[in-house]
């Protein structure tokens, strides 16, 4: 299979997919993209959907409008299904961007947590179950679960830690090194992932087996996604445990402290859910 980077494949192929007065401007989003996952050497076939959620997030940072940040995306999106065809990717990652009420990320609730989890224990998927909860527990991008004692990791490095409550991360998205802690049912569930099927530590493979549980439980919902996990990890740090903003952003890998405010804006209606759960756990 042959192998090209961004950049090249748009080299090759931008004249194809666009008319030449907007070839400036795809070529200006594609280089912004290949500079923001910190590798130009990196080939397209690793992207997925994670890489575009988190460069996503920094065009928000930036203060780009939705409709500039739909266009980086529609951009993104011909170029990868080009990709596809040409068999150089498994599937082509894709992000549809909407607005959130009040800027605020969208994340699952405890129900939604639970509801995922029995839906692949009930599956023929049932590994799928610790992925989640290897998520909602540690905040982790898929990308960087995958590469957990990766033999052949398409980016980031994740190994486990000798007291083995820890991940160190090494090359991460933004180029920094981080550790992320792991609590009883993070470390139970990646125990679980040693015995799992080798093909699952693929995106095609997990991607399919994900739409499986989407088309099942929110078939309406475009965000109903793997990265939304990460998402609800911040927030229950922030919101419910009462984890101190910078220590969020460190676990979680942010640069900006923007980002991880996002998750403390609580609503009136959020504090009152919060309040109950801990009433009723002081009861």
């Amino acid at each position: 299979m042959e192998t090209l980077t961004l950049d090249t494949f748009f080299d090759k192929y931008g004249k194809r997919l666009w008319q030449d007065k907007y070839l400036k401007d795809c070529n200006f989003m594609v280089n912004r993209l290949s500079n923001f996952s910190n590798n130009r050497t990196r080939a397209i076939g690793s992207y997925i959907d994670d890489d575009l959620y988190d460069f996503m997030d920094h065009l928000k940072e930036e203060g780009l409008s939705d409709s500039t940040v739909n266009r980086y995306l529609a951009a993104y999106s011909r170029l990868f299904k080009k990709a596809v065809n040409k068999k150089l990717m498994d599937y082509a990652p894709q992000v549809e961007w909407k607005t959130v009420e009040s800027g605020r990320p969208r994340f699952y609730t405890d129900q939604e947590v639970d509801d995922l989890i029995e839906f692949f224990l009930d599956s023929d998927h049932p590994w799928m179950a610790d992925f989640v909860l290897m998520g909602v527990n540690t905040g982790m991008r898929l990308g960087e679960i995958l590469s957990i004692n990766n033999p052949k990791p398409k980016k980031t490095i994740g190994t486990i830690s000798p007291c083995g409550n820890f991940i160190e991360l090494t090359n991460t998205k933004n180029g920094s090194e981080r550790t992320v802690p792991m609590n009883a049912s993070a470390r139970e569930a990646l125990r679980n992932l040693d015995n799992c099927p080798s093909d699952v530590w693929t995106n095609r493979k997990f991607y399919d087996t994900w739409a499986l549980a989407k088309q099942c439980l929110a078939p309406y919902d475009e965000h109903f996604v793997f990265h939304v996990l990460r998402h609800t990890c911040a927030t229950r740090l922030a919101m419910e445990f009462n984890v101190d903003t910078l220590i969020v952003g460190t676990i979680l890998g942010h640069k900006s402290i923007a980002t991880t405010k996002k998750y403390v804006h609580a609503k009136k209606d959020n504090l009152a859910i919060i309040m109950k759960k801990l009433e009723e756990r002081a009861a």
